[in-house]
């Protein structure tokens, strides 16, 4: 096996430590992200201007978003994209064990304890099921938001493995269901958590538990031919 080679072009020889100045942009990225993320969960996206983000964050250039980022899309799929990550590792673990298993709920459970988990690791306040509230209803940014939570693998084998026994005809259809319902409870239950009108410790749970509960239903139901 070769050894990968440094930027330097020695086989093996470790990356040299970032500098100051890359350090420092990382860290700015990272601030605007969090700061995007949290201002589009509490007032909407239009009503969040690039420039209110960099404002929030302590940022001198009102360009600051469109130099270490892009543009308003750009930002969107990079917020998922950051939280997709853990969620991912998450999801495939549990993958090898639920494509196994005869029980349908054991696939579901793929789909919705990763992100209930997810969401209960970050604390109170989290934003990010309310930024995903209102990305989900936003026509110019929902199918850059769909685009990118549905593209990886994990999440692709799992939507698989949940939708294979629904007719092809409707599984699109409940695709969509499954995913607003995963959405939008979540984000009730985040608000509910920040106001604190929720319990901090076994809400997630709970919520994950009722929504398993609830698309196994939504997918065992039969259409009405009518």
């Amino acid at each position: 096996m070769v050894s990968a080679a440094s930027p330097g072009g020695r086989p093996g020889a470790a990356a040299p430590p970032a500098s100051p100045r890359r350090r420092d942009a990382a860290a700015t990225h990272a601030l605007l992200l969090r700061t995007a993320e949290r201002l589009f969960a509490e007032r909407g996206v239009h009503a969040v201007s690039n420039r209110r983000i960099a404002e929030a964050a302590g940022q001198g250039s009102n360009s600051a978003v469109g130099y270490h980022i892009g543009t308003k899309a750009d930002l969107v799929a990079e917020i998922i994209r950051a939280h997709a990550v853990p969620m991912d590792r998450m999801r495939e673990r549990m993958l090898v064990r639920a494509e196994r298993s005869p029980d349908p709920r054991a696939r579901i459970a793929c789909l919705v304890v990763p992100v209930t988990r997810h969401l209960a690791e970050l604390g109170v306040p989290s934003w990010y099921a309310r930024f995903a509230a209102q990305i989900s209803v936003d026509p110019g940014l929902r199918t850059v938001a769909v685009n990118e939570a549905t593209s990886t693998p994990a999440m692709r084998r799992t939507m698989d493995a949940v939708l294979a026994c629904v007719p092809g005809e409707a599984a699109s259809l409940r695709a969509g269901m499954v995913r607003h319902l995963i959405i939008h409870t979540c984000a009730d239950r985040e608000q509910e958590l920040a106001d604190g009108n929720a319990p901090a410790t076994g809400t997630w749970p709970r919520t994950g538990a009722l929504l398993i509960d609830a698309i196994a239903a939504l997918l065992a139901a039969r259409e009405d031919p009518a």
